[in-house]
């Protein structure tokens, strides 16, 4: 089977790689048209099946996704734009000044990530500036619940190999607020990547479609990088706000203790989430992000939740 990784596209023509190589394709007619629940059939992390027509090669087939990172297309629209797809690892980027740690951002993502299963990583940037005790009671509270947490200083060269493995022969998404990083991080392990990116917003200026558009560009370790404008705003499509408990390790460990079979975690009698929350035994912090994203996914459950047909 000619299988090829998608690099981007912009809807008609996409890059790809292939056998070591980077070639454009075109879509295969049946794949031109929107569906009714994707906005695009496509995208950056999706094994395709390659076919030839002539001398050129056709996306023939999208290969089944093992997760994949969706927004709503448009505002007040049910229909799905897939960012992107078979991410090995999440990286989320937080710092520790300018701009400080920011829970809120971190937890829904990572309720996000634990639906579609990407495993992820928490990186706390810039700790040359030092961590205070707020800080600390972060980190502290994502690791008790199991989260990897990596401590980095582009400015010393802290931990920087650490991103550098996890990264390695792997496709990656990093994420994380503006001014985190995360560019920073990149150039450490692959210096020529500012260039790469800039050389690809200078051509996506020509284009009609590609600014927008994410896209994976190449490590020199031989992993995959995510880069996309507007990854930082995608809604948590398809999640249900019944089931976001199941999305909080530490919330779903305690539900079977709760009174309430149904118990949401909110406000029930006899809640063993609360109680624990009360009595320090789960971070205050990760309880409080948690019904405000609730609060957020019921207000906004006709937009973001869609049973699949």
């Amino acid at each position: 089977m000619n299988k090829a990784l998608v690099l981007y596209g912009n809807g008609i023509d996409y890059t790809v790689s292939y056998e070591g190589n980077e070639i454009i394709t075109h879509l295969k007619g049946r794949l031109l048209h929107t569906t009714k629940r994707s906005h695009h059939p496509v995208c950056p992390g999706d094994f395709v099946r390659l076919e030839t027509d002539g001398k050129d090669y056709v996306l023939a087939e999208v290969l089944p996704r093992i997760n994949k990172i969706s927004r709503p297309a448009n505002y007040g629209i049910r229909k799905e734009q897939v960012i992107a797809s078979n991410i090995d690892y999440l990286i989320l980027v937080a710092s520790v000044y300018s701009p400080k740690l920011n829970t809120g951002f971190l937890d829904r993502i990572l309720a996000y990530s634990n639906m579609q299963q990407i495993e992820t990583k928490i990186v706390v940037n810039k700790i040359d500036y030092g961590i205070c005790d707020e800080e600390l009671y972060y980190i502290d509270g994502y690791r008790k619940i199991g989260y990897e947490v990596i401590e980095t200083s582009v400015l010393e060269n802290i931990n920087i190999e650490i991103i550098n493995e996890i990264t390695k022969g792997k496709i990656s998404a990093f994420l994380g607020n503006s001014g985190v990083g995360k560019s920073s991080l990149l150039n450490l392990i692959d210096p020529s990547f500012k260039q790469k990116v800039n050389d690809t917003s200078s051509y996506s200026l020509k284009g009609k479609h590609t600014t927008k558009q994410a896209r994976l560009f190449k490590l020199s370790n031989g992993g995959y990088i995510l880069d996309t404008p507007g990854i930082r705003e995608f809604g948590m499509w398809n999640m249900d706000f019944e089931e976001l408990k199941n999305f909080f390790p530490e919330i779903y460990k305690l539900s079977p203790e709760c009174k309430y079979q149904n118990c949401l975690h909110t406000n029930e009698p006899g809640c063993a989430v609360i109680k624990a929350a009360n009595n320090g035994e789960i971070p205050e912090f990760r309880y409080e992000n948690y019904l405000k994203i609730f609060q957020s996914l019921y207000e906004n459950r006709h937009l973001y939740f869609k049973k699949d047909q």
